[in-house]
């Protein structure tokens, strides 16, 4: 009995592994589909790890400053194209499924059905990042000088607001930079407290692509500098010497605009050429301005001009932007400035901005901010460069 119900299993399985077979070789379509399918699931090489610890198994097509942008295979089993914001995600892994068996051109070969992201997506995007450097110099017998006793105190903000968005053909860049720097001569408590620096710069960039696919927009560049503080007659913040004021916010201001054409080829490099830029330069306080540090010209008082207007002429900003992996973010600014008659080298402004951070641990880096100012119409070629090392936080949201 048992041997021919064994004969029975035999037969019935051998009767469907025979019509099976030849289902799948009759059967074109069915083959290729079947071999579509394990060429879309293999081909699923990459790993995104959100911070829930779910996991998405996908080919990461490409990567911003925001966001990811992926493909993978969604529940009907077709290949689908979203993307997911980085604020989200914990890491990537690359290749986590690479069996060396598919290679990865075949998202590049097939055409891809787009689709929501799994969170909306975020056209701004808000960064903070705060900067702190304490330190003093000792030294006693000096043999060229005389002796130094100083303490020093140095402080950055950074305040970006961006707006970006890939069915948008309006983008802009909002920075804000402030750098405040104090220090002693002595350490004693006779030593007065001094200004070594206070600048708040603000940068502006809005632009409008000339096509959804372009890399050339035509923008406009929109830039400030002015400082914080009250400052009196030696640098010090109370009037010890009873002088006066010497500067304070918006004594003096400098205000530049350069509308022009931007090469923006990705998303960290961008390049401006402004045919004609203006700027603005005055102040609000009268008493400042009669110290004859700012303004050489009268009004009809004979009191200084609280207003100048400067033809700058032709502009060229360059700015870069690049985070290379997870421990090295540059942020770098530069412009120069000529007039068309004079010539570069007899009249023209170099201003420049460089920003590195080198992170230790999650928003704790170790930040190198360094500054570069020149005016060619001196006489003599002497460019105003400092720097100045930080630990930063910083955050984006």
């Amino acid at each position: 009995m048992k041997r021919n119900i064994l004969m029975i299993t035999h037969q019935f399985s051998f009767i469907v592994n025979y019509l099976f077979c030849k289902l799948i070789i009759g059967n074109p379509v069915l083959v290729f589909a079947l071999l579509f399918f394990s060429a879309n699931v293999l081909a699923q090489k990459d790993a995104i790890i959100k911070k829930d610890s779910t996991e998405i198994r996908c080919k990461i097509l490409k990567e911003n400053q925001t966001k990811y942008t992926y493909a993978t295979i969604n529940s009907k089993y077709k290949v689908i194209k979203a993307s997911i914001l980085k604020s989200i995600v914990q890491r990537t892994q690359y290749d986590k499924y690479d069996l060396n068996l598919v290679e990865h051109k075949f998202f590049e070969a097939k055409p891809v059905v787009n689709e929501e992201s799994q969170e909306p997506q975020k056209a701004y995007t808000f960064t903070f990042a705060i900067g702190l450097n304490i330190g003093n110099v000792l030294e006693y017998n000096a043999p060229s000088r005389p002796d130094i006793k100083s303490f020093s105190g140095t402080s950055t903000i950074d305040i970006g607001f961006d707006y970006y968005k890939e069915t948008s053909r309006f983008a802009m860049t909002n920075e804000l930079h402030w750098n405040l720097a104090v220090q002693k001569s002595g350490l004693t408590g006779a030593d007065r407290i001094q200004r070594a620096n206070d600048e708040l710069a603000t940068l502006h960039d809005f632009s409008f692509t000339l096509s959804k696919s372009s890399k050339w927009n035509a923008n406009l560049i929109f830039k400030s500098n002015t400082s914080i503080f009250t400052i009196y007659d030696g640098d010090t913040f109370k009037d010890y010497n009873q002088n006066g004021k010497t500067q304070g916010f918006a004594n003096p201001y400098e205000v530049m605009l350069s509308p022009g054409i931007k090469y923006q080829p990705n998303d960290y490099f961008r390049l401006s050429l402004s045919p004609y830029s203006v700027s603005l330069y005055g102040l609000t306080d009268q008493d400042i301005a009669n110290t004859g540090y700012y303004t050489q010209t009268y009004d009809n008082n004979g009191n200084y001009d609280l207003f100048v207007f400067k033809k700058l002429g032709a502009e060229l900003n360059i700015w870069y932007d690049r985070k290379y992996k997870k421990w090295l973010e540059m942020q770098y600014r530069l412009s120069v400035s000529s007039d068309y008659f004079s010539g570069i080298t007899k009249n023209g402004l170099m201003d420049g901005l460089f920003i590195t951070k080198f992170k230790i641990i999650k928003n704790i880096s170790l930040a190198y901010r360094a500054t570069l100012k020149c005016d060619f119409f001196q006489e003599q070629f002497k460019p105003n460069y400092k720097q100045t090392i930080l630990l930063s936080f910083s955050k984006s949201f």
